[in-house]
Formats: structure tokens, C-alpha cells, sequence
């Protein structure tokens, strides 16, 4: 649902239990594991997703931006916890209520409501599609992916990748260690280059790496 409808149509008193508030890009939003008491409306910005596991890996598995809900499955499904952490990924601003008030907004708009299901169920597919099947990949083929991923459609003679090896090791659900692994072995092969120890790929390079993925 637009974001300007949504908040034109938030009835007046749900819109007096609301406060603005405003994220710096890596600060945290909600943590894994805290209350789940609130839920936010974001506004301006975006946010990354991330699960954290006993070993200290971090997975990253989603991103949220305008007009999107944090909290809103946890709040529905009746849990007392988050089951992910939500970090701004740049200056965010969301709109912050109890899980309460939220709920109360649900019951008093039948077309916000709908909407929620729908986001929720926008949320879910690619995970349900894509989560459970990544997880199993041997760690270079999830390194592999990911750079394809990263390269999209992109057309340019030299592609390099900003990315820090911490956010890749999130993003795939693997340390830091392995990525390091993964693309030394990228290298050997001749798939990538190491610029200032950053990841760039050339067009005969770009175009190699999509001829030797094969996603089953």
C-alpha cells in the first residue's frame, strides 16, 4: 500500500499514540531476542535483517524501506519476543506505536488490515522460496550466487564491489573466514580480481561467472 494513503487514512486516534522517531545508518531498531512491545512504520530510509546464531554467524536475509512494517509478524503471531534484529542500512525515520496500538488499528480499518497481510505475505514468499534452499548450498556456491545477484543486470567494463567481507559472510549466512576462502578460490579460477583488496570483475570476467553458475 502507498505510503501517503496509509497515513492519510490512520484514524485520529491511533495517530495520537504514535511518536516519530529517527535511526542512524547502522543503529539497531529492534534486536533479536528483545520484547517485542513495539512496531514501526517506516517512513524515509531502509533497514537490513538479520538473524544471529550461537556460533556469532549473522545472517542477513531481507531488507525493508518505505512504507514497510517492523515487528508486525512477531506482534501477530503472538510472540512476546522479535525473532530478528532490524538495523537502519541509512538515515530512517518510522513511525513508532505499542503492539497494542496496532493491533487496535487492524480492527478499526478492514483495508489496512489487508494491506498488512499482503506486505506479510510479500515478506514470506521469498524467503519460503529462497531461504530454506541457499542454506544448504556448499559455501562457494552461495558466494557465487550472491556476486551474481550483486551484479544484476549492471552494464559496465569494471565492476567492483564496495562490499565489506563481514556484510558478504551476513548476507550468505557464513564467516568472514570462509568468504575469504571462497574468493581466493574465485580468483584462482579467474573469475574475479582483487583491487585493494576489493572484489571487481572485468567483462570477460562478469560474463564467465555467469556461464559457470548453474542454479538447479
Amino acid at each position: 500500500m502507498d505510503l501517503d494513503f496509509i497515513l492519510s487514512h490512520m484514524p485520529e486516534e491511533i495517530r495520537r499514540q504514535t511518536t516519530h522517531r529517527t535511526y542512524m545508518n547502522g543503529e539497531t531498531i529492534v534486536r533479536k531476542g528483545e520484547d517485542a512491545k513495539h512496531v514501526y512504520l517506516i517512513t524515509r530510509g531502509s533497514t537490513r535483517v538479520s538473524n544471529e546464531f550461537a556460533s556469532g554467524q549473522r545472517y542477513t536475509f531481507a531488507a525493508l524501506g518505505e512504507a514497510d512494517i517492523i515487528g508486525d509478524l512477531d506482534v501477530l503471531a503472538g510472540k512476546s519476543v522479535y525473532a530478528a534484529t532490524n538495523e537502519a542500512d541509512s538515515t530512517c525515520e518510522v513511525i513508532a506505536m505499542r503492539a497494542e496500538t496496532f493491533i487496535q488499528w487492524m480492527h478499526l480499518d478492514n483495508e489496512f488490515a489487508v494491506a498488512v497481510a499482503r506486505m506479510l505475505a510479500a515478506k514470506m514468499y521469498p524467503t519460503s522460496n529462497e531461504a530454506g534452499r541457499i542454506k544448504f548450498l556448499p559455501s562457494l556456491e552461495r558466494l557465487h550466487s550472491y556476486l551474481l545477484k550483486r551484479l544484476g543486470d549492471i552494464e559496465t567494463d569494471l565492476f567492483i564491489l564496495h562490499t565489506s567481507r563481514q556484510q558478504i559472510a551476513d548476507d550468505i549466512g557464513t564467516s568472514v573466514k570462509t568468504v575469504n576462502r571462497g574468493v581466493l578460490k574465485l580468483k584462482e579460477a579467474g573469475l574475479i580480481t582483487l583491487l585493494h583488496g576489493k572484489i571487481t570483475m572485468n567483462k570477460e570476467q562478469q560474463q564467465a561467472l555467469k556461464d559457470s553458475f548453474v542454479d538447479e
